[in-house]
């Protein structure tokens, strides 16, 4: 008990960056991006990701709790930002590893976000559905996260894609894995190559978003879906256990991809494109600033 209560103080006391709920009655863990400062993959970010994922494997898929260990059936992920659930890569920390040329600091900021996201796509190799629900843009690599679910839930005014070609690199933590799994080889390059920015309607008319939901009702759509899912809990689990082996997401592969060609790719970009990504966290930064500035009049009205 000593080291089951160690580590429940421990787990709680270390993550800055994320923050999560445990619905007992449902084995439902929630967990909530709020990466500072600003709503994206920092380093931070994904390393509180996978000190709470290793938690949950280390326990065989039960969570510490006051009440001793909770088996976990449910893992979803959203996020506290209002309006976003998140805008992509650090490029604040892409940039100061280029200046430095550091490229050890990238290649190991790429290995911490494929092991905080590689546990989610193949569900902890356990008995756990993981669920996404975008509740505002996912752009880049809040994409991939959102992408990394068994189901992914999105509200209407939900709007995601992949804006790294317009700086001449890739999504590499598992965006062609999952997308060639929900659409095919062929239309995910395109869906990556193009920088659209694609409305939830729209992907969900592709097969990409599982369950479309009018706004402010995402939190419900995740326990309907979860009431509907226990009636045949052996069963679906069953089904979700013959997908995963069928993905074939491949933990070797996406860790080549992420330390090797994306961080190459990153490497490789020309004063030009360091250009566009400053212009982008300059966006990223208003779109902070402004948050703020709303909440702020909100709070004095």
């Amino acid at each position: 008990m000593k080291t089951l209560d160690f580590l429940a103080k421990k787990v709680t006391d270390d993550l800055k960056h994320i923050d999560y709920q445990f619905d007992e009655s449902e084995g439902l863990i929630w967990v909530y991006l709020d990466a500072s400062p600003r709503p994206c993959v920092t380093p931070q970010l994904v390393n509180d990701i996978r000190n709470l994922h290793r938690t949950i494997e280390i326990n065989h898929g039960k969570l510490p709790t006051k009440n001793g260990l909770k088996t976990v059936k449910y893992h979803v992920l959203d996020a506290h930002a209002d309006g976003v659930f998140s805008l992509g890569g650090d490029l604040a920390y892409f940039l100061q590893c280029l200046k430095t040329k550091d490229r050890i600091a990238l290649k190991n900021y790429a290995r911490s976000c494929v092991n905080a996201i590689y546990p989610i796509m193949v569900d902890f190799e356990l008995p756990i559905t993981t669920i996404s629900l975008v509740r505002g843009n996912a752009l880049g690599g809040g994409f991939e996260i959102a992408l990394s679910g068994d189901v992914v839930i999105a509200e209407r005014s939900a709007q995601m894609g992949f804006p790294e070609i317009l700086f001449n690199t890739f999504p590499g933590m598992g965006a062609f894995q999952s997308l060639s799994y929900r659409v095919g080889l062929n239309q995910a390059s395109k869906m990556i190559k193009s920088a659209k920015l694609y409305q939830a309607e729209e992907l969900y008319n592709m097969g990409i978003v599982d369950i479309l939901v009018d706004d402010h009702s995402g939190e419900e759509a995740v326990y309907s879906f979860i009431q509907d899912n226990n009636k045949h809990w052996n069963g679906n689990k069953s089904i979700q256990s013959v997908s995963n082996r069928l993905k074939h997401f491949e933990y070797r592969e996406i860790m080549d991809i992420c330390c090797n060609d994306w961080v190459n790719s990153v490497f490789s970009m020309s004063e030009r494109d360091m250009r566009t990504v400053s212009r982008l966290l300059r966006s990223q930064q208003r779109y902070v600033s402004d948050n703020k500035a709303q909440a702020l009049r909100h709070v004095s009205a």
